[in-house]
């Protein structure tokens, strides 16, 4: 039996269905991450018109069925629309980036308040971004969505032995698919030096402590972070994120 629902959400993605219609991915607040289809929404007079584009926040009804993994979408009323983010090409790829992971990251109808809070912050702090900063702010938030994703990386001290990494070296190794960082009696063929701010800069950010990013630790943190999620979330990749790795 179909039981109506309404939530607040923000549109992930959306793929064409048939001739009219869409299959959305929506982050919701009660259900987590959905599937809906909404009817007719591509022709001129749906009464969806505007309302499903990428990283909208929407009210939506919806009809909810148990066993189902995907939905008929009833209504959908924009709350934000972020215009700020609109208005700038660079700003809304940076959005893609953040909607895209968290579609590929998170499981179907599981409530996630930690990735709702993540996305929500990122959206509105990306309206107001400096276009010079995109990528040191997008690179940022994915490493957070590590956490997120229950993969953060092993950083107190070597994800192999559990040796101390001293804090007075400029460097250190970082194996991606040991999942951290490894001391000198444990190199990998895959293990990546990264520069020990870097990694500083890791603990502070996964310690909700102030965290301050240059050019360095960013340029550290693009060749560290696709790989990882490649090795930890069974091949990711996410195609939005070559359009920022590039300066």
């Amino acid at each position: 039996m179909a039981v109506i629902q309404k939530t607040a959400g923000f549109i992930l993605s959306a793929r064409p269905f048939k001739e009219s219609s869409l299959i959305v991915s929506i982050l919701t607040k009660k259900f987590g991450r959905i599937k809906v289809v909404a009817k007719g929404c591509r022709r001129p007079r749906s009464k969806f018109c505007g309302a499903l584009e990428p990283f909208n926040q929407d009210e939506i009804i919806f009809y909810h069925r148990e066993l189902k993994d995907l939905y008929t979408l009833s209504d959908a009323v924009v709350i934000e629309g972020y215009p700020g983010i609109r208005g700038s090409l660079a700003r809304v790829t940076a959005a893609q980036v953040m909607c895209e992971f968290i579609d590929k990251i998170l499981p179907a109808g599981e409530p996630d308040d930690r990735a709702y809070g993540l996305l929500s912050e990122f959206l509105e702090k990306t309206a107001a971004e400096p276009e010079d900063s995109l990528r040191a702010f997008v690179v940022v938030f994915l490493a957070q969505g590590l956490a997120v994703a229950g993969i953060a990386p092993h950083l107190a001290d070597c994800v192999r032995c559990r040796a101390p990494i001293p804090d007075n070296i400029p460097a250190v190794n970082f194996s991606v698919s040991s999942g951290g960082i490894v001391c000198a009696a444990h190199p990998e063929e895959v293990s990546r030096s990264v520069r020990f701010e870097t990694v500083d800069a890791l603990r502070r950010l996964y310690g909700r402590r102030r965290v301050t990013v240059n050019r360095r630790i960013v340029d550290d943190l693009f060749d560290i972070i696709p790989p990882y999620l490649a090795a930890h979330l069974n091949g990711l990749t996410l195609n939005s994120l070559k359009h920022i790795s590039k300066e």
